[in-house]
């Protein structure tokens, strides 16, 4: 705040506004989101706002007549009004720096500066049809969402009976499998286009009950064949749409209704199997990891796995939060996927013929109770069973990072 008031556009007013909730634990800062169809820019009746070419829209205070109607029409409170003045204000990344002020300022590193450019260049269009059929707070839709942006339309979509049917969502053709042919069934098709050559793309999207369980030697089978495809298993770590029932990558402890908790059973006994590695272990041309809180990194894998798709079988194992079967709240889902990745219960990685190398490397892991608190799927774990759930999460994190060795030039 201190560092923002100091760059001089007004006296003693910044363009980022505190907020402070003790009582809940929480503090923030409301400031500008620039906004890519801001209405703000829409209602200046004098032309005062616009948007530069770098996207970072700026307000002209020498055009401004105080009239206040971009602070009413701005959702988010990022418009600030200088009464004294007669004007308004709001963040316009310091244009004249090539950094923050309030990014130099904190002492923290928590701000940071990041180009979306990336992102937004590599959109196709919405490949949606309105309305979803997600329950509240599932994160399935953006990921969907991202992934057929990403790739764009020439895709043919096979999905199986699922919480993420989308026959009659997306504007790319959709063959509906069975939970055990997936794999397969895009096998059939993608040599199809080989023969006929046609480079469209056949993506397969499927749970981790039909990649990890029901279809498992399917998917293995493409695999090892090296079958033209790009295969992405959204992970929520049940099967859902059914009830709740135990899969293959169900973590050890967790509640589900195959796995109660009571007097003899105190949830899942076994640990979760390690499907990415298992897929990468086949020497594939692309396998990888990948979770919405990283959206960059999210998208640098659907372009090279779109790309290795061309070759031969890719594949994109995604961290998918289900608030109904985790017992979670709605508006966590993101964040759990973060502190997924910050205790190393879900490491970014990926492996190109079989080479591994993280994408993203915690400093310092957070212990596993800062990632199972949110759910009350753990909520009954004693401390015994929370150490065994951090042994098994440090053995298979010790995994990967052997793996990753056989790519460091010191080792070779």
């Amino acid at each position: 705040m201190d560092a923002c008031v100091n760059r001089g556009a007004f006296p003693k007013q910044a363009m980022i506004e505190r907020i402070s909730l003790p009582e809940r634990d929480f503090s923030t800062v409301s400031t500008c989101n620039q906004c890519s169809a801001g209405d703000c820019i829409d209602v200046c009746p004098t032309g005062a706002i616009v948007r530069k070419d770098d996207g970072v829209v700026t307000l002209d205070v020498a055009k401004c007549i105080g009239c206040g109607l971009c602070n009413m029409s701005c959702p988010y409170g990022g418009i600030m009004s200088v009464p004294t003045m007669h004007k308004s204000t709001k963040c316009d990344m310091c244009a004249h720096k090539d950094t923050p002020a309030c990014v130099e300022a904190c002492p923290q590193n928590t701000l940071s500066v990041k180009d979306t450019g990336k992102i937004f260049e590599q959109y196709n269009g919405d490949p949606y049809s309105p309305g979803l059929q997600f329950c509240a707070g599932c994160v399935m839709e953006l990921v969907a969402r991202v992934l057929l942006e990403t790739l764009g339309d020439d895709v043919v979509l096979f999905g199986t009976p699922s919480c993420c049917v989308l026959s009659d969502k997306v504007k790319v053709p959709y063959y509906g499998t069975l939970m055990t042919n997936i794999a397969s069934t895009a096998s059939g098709v993608s040599r199809y286009f080989k023969k006929t050559g046609r480079e469209t793309l056949c993506l397969a999207l499927a749970g981790d009950g039909a990649t990890a369980d029901i279809g498992f030697g399917a998917v293995s089978a493409a695999a090892e064949r090296n079958e033209r495809m790009l295969y992405v298993c959204y992970d929520n770590e049940a099967y859902m749409n059914t009830g709740i029932q135990r899969s293959g990558t169900t973590p050890f402890g967790s509640w589900t209704n195959t796995t109660q908790i009571g007097s003899v059973d105190h949830g899942k006994s076994r640990a979760a199997k390690d499907v990415p590695v298992l897929i990468a272990e086949h020497g594939v041309p692309y396998a990888a990891t990948a979770t919405l809180a990283y959206m960059e990194d999210f998208i640098e894998k659907i372009q090279k796995a779109k790309e290795a798709a061309k070759h031969g079988f890719a594949y994109l194992h995604v961290f998918t939060p289900c608030p109904t079967g985790w017992k979670m709240p709605t508006n966590k889902a993101i964040e759990i996927t973060r502190v997924a990745v910050e205790t190393n219960y879900f490491p970014l990685w990926e492996a190109q013929n079989g080479d591994f190398r993280f994408t993203h490397q915690v400093q310092e892991r957070a212990p596993i109770d800062t990632f199972i608190k949110y759910m009350k799927r753990f909520s009954h774990m004693d401390k015994e069973q929370v150490e065994i759930l951090q042994g098994l999460v440090d053995r298979r994190y010790s995994k990967v990072s052997r793996l990753t060795l056989n790519n460091d030039p010191e080792t070779l």
